[in-house]
């Protein structure tokens, strides 16, 4: 970790290679792995992080074409500021370990390796759920209270109402997902299984998520918002990757549901 600070401070020390990352004079693999505190259930390779530092001050869709340029991976964009604030507040500390000899008694010599393998094994085992958001308005053509529907047959209309629950299960192409309208409490690691993103058009949706930049995310997700035929789309979605979707007599065409459902198949294939 002292090494990444270095390179934070001064990137002009550090080179990179295939093979071989020398920061300072002092070299590291490229493929070493790093956990941070708030990324527990994702591992990043020293290469992919130092990467990312030398390219942080860059715009997020110039970044992510460098890492596909470079054949590195990128580092996912719910986990940056995390990262960057772990480095920068890291403090190298030493300490002496006293052991008192006769205290060896009392320490087993058994080999528990094997209860990491299970929890591994039981991790493996558990389905992946992917989440797709749809918007909690009532004026949106799909809410939580039709997105099943949706996915089956492609209907949608206005007046629908506001739905009772929380969230809806459902069931594409054998992948298990769970639709929701509110992402409040959403961590980095939810962002990380989001597959599909449904906007109503209006500033005020995406306003509530207290994200910075959602146009990073737009950018990474697949995302789609509804418009109706005859009227022109959403100047406020125009700033943003997001593909207009077009309702005509309360329904969307089998076409355009069909390359939904192949744009949520994909995400979830890259992951």
């Amino acid at each position: 970790m002292d090494l990444l600070k270095r390179a934070l401070r001064e990137p002009d020390a550090c080179e990179m290679g295939p093979d071989e990352i020398t920061i300072g004079g002092k070299k590291v693999s490229p493929k070493k792995t790093i956990k941070f505190k708030g990324t527990e259930t994702k591992e990043y390779t020293f290469e992919q992080v130092l990467f990312y530092l030398l390219n942080k001050d860059k715009k997020y869709t110039v970044y992510m074409t460098l890492c596909r340029e470079s054949g590195i991976g990128k580092i996912y964009y719910t986990d940056q500021k995390i990262i960057v604030e772990e480095i920068e507040n890291f403090k190298e500390t030493t300490a002496q370990a006293k052991i008192d000899g006769p205290d060896f008694r009392y320490i087993g010599f058994r080999d528990y390796n094997y209860l990491s393998d299970l929890c591994k094994k039981e991790g493996e085992n558990r389905p992946t759920v992917y989440y797709v958001i749809v918007p909690q308005s009532v004026s949106s053509p799909v809410n939580l209270s039709n997105i099943e529907e949706f996915f089956e047959e492609g209907r949608c209309a206005d007046g629908i109402k506001i739905s009772e629950v929380e969230k809806v299960e459902l069931s594409i192409d054998g992948h298990k997902l769970t639709a929701v309208d509110d992402v409040a409490r959403f961590t980095s690691e939810d962002w990380k299984r989001v597959v599909c993103i449904f906007l109503d058009g209006t500033k005020w949706q995406v306003s509530r998520w207290n994200i910075k930049d959602v146009g990073e995310i737009f950018n990474t997700i697949p995302t789609f918002y509804f418009f109706r035929r005859g009227t022109p789309g959403s100047l406020y979605m125009k700033n943003y990757n997001a593909a207009g979707v077009e309702i005509h007599d309360g329904r969307v065409d089998r076409s355009s549901l069909g390359s939904i459902r192949e744009r949520i198949r994909d995400c979830i294939l890259g992951m």
